[in-house]
């Protein structure tokens, strides 16, 4: 039975193990051995808050590193200690989307060409026996390293998430929430059809241009009166308790779609934040986007392939967003800011 997050947690404190500064690293994927010594890692640069509760487990880091669903590569010195990490995880309903993430670097080995040559190891010489549509990554926006790094690796920014992540720890007060920029290596290209909604129509056409994607644009003719007739919403939940974050991931769009919407958001109530990815192919898109709106929601930006089809984010949060803290780099992210800024103004004004 693997350990409780607390339990984890204690022998962590107990353990107040230092990591030998100024050591050689070599750059390998992983190895079970490296899994107490991630366990260390994270621990050392979030304390206890990093929302997701098997990154403190080494038996669990070593379970999920046996199947496809998880790619990790490490920084290890000759004494066995993991100083960097980078990991592909599927997070998407496509299990051929994998995110890029956990790009993390101990602070004794920050300012060296650990944390590039982790990223490199993967992108320049990917396994060959796995096949992808692409990789999706989140940048925070409380500083520019990562946005440095999605550029150079041509990771396109597709959608803004406000305020999504949680304080760093130490820096509750002095910052607080951090959005995250979401960019997207699309190494699948399609032509599918996608319905725009029409309150996003300019938006969405936006960033499908600077991405390079081609889609075949049909009109949304489907309108209250059809959705009537229409069958159920398909929908799943996933709690992040840790962010204080809910996922709604709406398959199909039904009759029942405003009123499923409130019984989720009735639920989950006093939640810091709340996405909802919906389908660009269903023709009654636009009735859920104002359902959506009526209950706080505004625009977030493009998910391609989330579902091996299009999904196009929406967002509500509990408080008032400060728009004026991201740090952007390109010239796409921050056009995309001003949408979403835009569109909650617009919702609130």
């Amino acid at each position: 039975m693997n350990n409780s997050r607390e339990q984890n947690l204690v022998r962590l404190r107990e353990d107040s193990y230092i990591v030998e500064p100024d050591q050689k690293f070599e750059v390998d994927y992983f190895k079970h051995e490296d899994a107490v010594g991630i366990a260390r890692l994270y621990y050392a640069v979030y304390g206890e808050n990093f929302p997701v509760d098997h990154v403190y487990d080494p038996d669990e880091l070593v379970r999920i590193n046996k199947g496809d669903d998880l790619i990790q590569i490490v920084g290890r010195t000759p004494k066995g200690d993991v100083v960097g990490l980078y990991a592909l995880f599927q997070a998407a309903p496509n299990p051929k989307i994998m995110e890029g993430g956990s790009w993390i670097v101990h602070p004794d080995y920050r300012g060296t060409s650990l944390g590039l040559r982790m990223v490199s190891r993967f992108h320049n010489r990917p396994p060959e026996d796995l096949e992808f549509d692409g990789f999706f990554g989140q940048s925070v926006c409380d500083h520019l390293t990562s946005q440095k790094l999605c550029k150079k690796f041509k990771a396109l920014p597709c959608a803004f998430e406000v305020e999504s992540m949680s304080p760093r720890s130490g820096e509750e007060e002095s910052y607080g929430y951090i959005s995250l920029l979401d960019g997207m290596i699309v190494l699948r290209n399609s032509s599918d059809e996608v319905v725009l909604p029409f309150r996003y129509d300019s938006q969405l056409r936006d960033i499908y241009e600077w991405m390079g994607l081609n889609r075949s644009f049909v009109p949304d003719t489907f309108g209250a009166e059809e959705l009537a007739s229409a069958g159920e919403t398909n929908l799943s939940v996933k709690l992040l308790d840790e962010a204080g974050l809910v996922k709604v991931e709406v398959e199909s769009i039904g009759c029942d779609f405003a009123e499923c919407l409130a019984g989720v958001l009735r639920e989950h109530q006093g939640m810091h934040k709340y996405h909802i990815y919906l389908p660009l192919w269903c023709y009654s898109i636009s009735v859920a986007v104002e359902a959506a709106r009526a209950e706080g929601f505004f625009f977030g930006g493009l998910l391609p392939l989330w579902f091996e089809r299009d999904a196009l984010l929406l967002q509500k949060l509990a408080g008032t967003p400060d728009f004026s803290k991201p740090s952007l780099l390109v010239k796409e992210s921050k056009a995309l800011l001003n949408m979403v800024e835009a569109d909650w103004n617009d919702l609130h004004g």
